[in-house]
Formats: C-alpha cells, sequence, structure tokens
C-alpha cells in the first residue's frame, strides 16, 4: 500500500514540476513585432509571441510549443529534427532536403 501512495506523490511532483519546464513570458510592446534577418527558411511566431527562425532540413525542433525550433514550409518535425524539402528554397531554384528524404518534385 505505501508504495503506490509514495508512487502516487511522486507523480503528482513530478507533474506539477514539468508545468514549469518552459516557462514562457509573452512579449511586450515593440518586442513582438521586431523581425529577425537572415532567417532561410522563414519565420514564425513561438509560443511566446515574438518572432523567431524556422528551422531547416536536418535541424533541430519540437518541444513544448515547439520551443526548439519550428520547421520551415514543407518540411515536419520527426524524432527531434525537420525532415522533408523547403517549399520556400525550392521555389527559389534550390532542391535542399534532409539527408534522409527523396526529393519529389511536381
Amino acid at each position: 500500500m505505501y508504495p503506490l501512495v509514495i508512487l502516487s506523490a511522486l507523480s503528482l511532483a513530478a507533474l506539477v514540476h514539468s508545468h514549469d519546464y518552459y516557462p514562457c513570458e509573452p512579449c511586450k510592446g515593440e518586442e513582438c513585432y521586431v523581425q529577425p534577418e537572415g532567417c532561410k527558411y522563414g519565420i514564425a511566431k513561438d509560443a511566446c509571441g515574438r518572432w523567431q527562425c524556422m528551422a531547416g532540413p536536418g535541424q533541430r525542433c519540437g518541444g513544448r510549443d515547439s520551443h526548439l525550433g519550428k520547421c520551415g514550409d514543407g518540411m515536419t518535425c520527426k524524432c527531434g529534427k525537420c525532415r522533408g524539402c523547403s517549399i520556400d528554397r525550392f521555389k527559389a531554384g534550390i532542391i535542399e532536403c534532409d539527408a534522409n528524404t527523396t526529393p519529389v518534385c511536381y
């Protein structure tokens, strides 16, 4: 009986602690409109409302609210890395894909 109570208490403590894992303070004023420059794969707002560069093929992504990065258009986040081909780069005549992806042209 006691191991079950202890296990339940530890599970509850882990759940409460995980809520603070990714603290996000919403952006305020001008910082909500500042867009980064030189982003090869586009830009998107993060969970806090700030603009960030999107990740490209083979780059890190995912996490809670995509705090590790969001993949650019045409790619998906699998196992913590962006997979697929960048649509924006493809439109510009640059075929840039993850090594594990076979480019498909339409």
